[in-house]
């Protein structure tokens, strides 16, 4: 009979496990004490000068798009989770306490990360403001939220289309120095993705979390990096750019085959696959930013265009020596 009691217990507390509180009323009254009793603008351990507040990130990727090349930025919809301890939040629930109003959150002391390189990042509000925060008996606390961002990624397009990008998320604290507060990933799988995320000229390789270098001119902040490894898909620019400047330059072979005589056929052959050629170029470059350096579409073009400028050469030299030799 102990034994199956013992076993309900368990199954009990398994059960609840999971099951959220609303907030109790005594917590609620904490936070609208003021900061005398509960200061919502210092970090958890203030009154200690020695520890610093640490914060986990942990990262899921919901939905991911193209990497666009003339602005160079993608955009990122994201399930972003902050993990910290507030003992002064720490109740005696036996479940975990659930806040899903943005009023009593805002009474409550949480992070100030931002995203450094983010041209804009707005939270989701519908239906519902989408976050929530859980508060364990202990004080720790999970704060989920759903933002969208576009994130600036200078892509280096020197192999392009047949490049691969590393592109970082910078994430830091804005008020608090690494004196009062330290930002870092989770230990297991701190940044994970949704597997169904399809891009129409890029895939995912892979996701790394890292560090970067928070210091400025005012101190030093605690700094993390999402960092994403895509490689471009070159189906749609082989079959775009590379077939049909192959194709047009093996036309322009035709001419070895005309009589020599055959003047107007032969230059007029050798002109239109040039234009061409010209055309397919500058279709190329428009979807490119203008940039200093030189590309890997240029090359290949470029020799395009020596095959097709080498046929109208050899027809010059040809039909010259042909008049000569009269």
């Amino acid at each position: 009979m102990l034994f199956i009691s013992t076993i309900f217990l368990l199954l009990y507390r398994g059960g609840n496990a999971s099951r959220s509180e609303p907030v109790p009323i005594y917590l609620d009254n904490l936070l609208n004490a003021g900061r005398e009793v509960y200061d919502n603008q210092s970090p958890p351990v203030q009154h200690d000068k020695e520890e610093v507040t640490v914060v986990e990130l942990a990262m899921y990727i919901e939905g991911m798009s193209s990497f666009r090349t003339q602005t160079m930025d993608f955009q990122l919809d994201v399930y972003f989770q902050q993990f910290w301890r507030d003992p002064r939040l720490a109740h005696n629930e036996t479940r975990r306490v659930l806040v899903k109003d943005k009023a009593v959150l805002h009474k409550m002391w949480h992070p100030d990360v931002y995203f450094a390189n983010a041209r804009i990042a707005e939270f989701h509000e519908v239906t519902q403001p989408n976050f929530l925060v859980w508060i364990q008996p202990d004080g720790s606390i999970l704060y989920d939220t759903r933002i969208s961002m576009v994130v600036v990624c200078t892509l280096n397009l020197e192999k392009w289309p047949l490049d691969s990008q590393r592109c970082h998320l910078r994430i830091l604290s804005y008020a608090y120095t690494t004196e009062q507060l330290v930002i870092k990933w989770k230990e297991e799988e701190p940044i994970t993705r949704n597997p169904n995320i399809a891009m129409s000229d890029m895939h995912i390789v892979d996701l790394y979390p890292g560090l970067c270098d928070g210091n400025y001119s005012t101190g030093t902040w605690s700094c993390v990096t999402a960092e994403f490894f895509v490689k471009r898909e070159i189906t749609h620019h082989v079959m775009q750019s590379y077939v049909p400047t192959t194709l047009i330059v093996v036309i322009s072979w035709f001419s070895f085959w005309l009589d020599v005589e055959a003047v107007p056929a032969r230059v007029s052959l050798a002109i239109t696959t040039l234009l061409t050629l010209s055309t397919q170029a500058n279709a190329a470059r428009m979807a490119l930013p203008e940039v200093s350096y030189m590309k890997a579409i240029d090359v290949w073009m470029g020799a395009c265009m020596m095959f097709v400028f080498g046929v109208m050469i050899e027809f010059t030299i040809v039909n010259y020596a042909q008049r000569q030799g009269k």
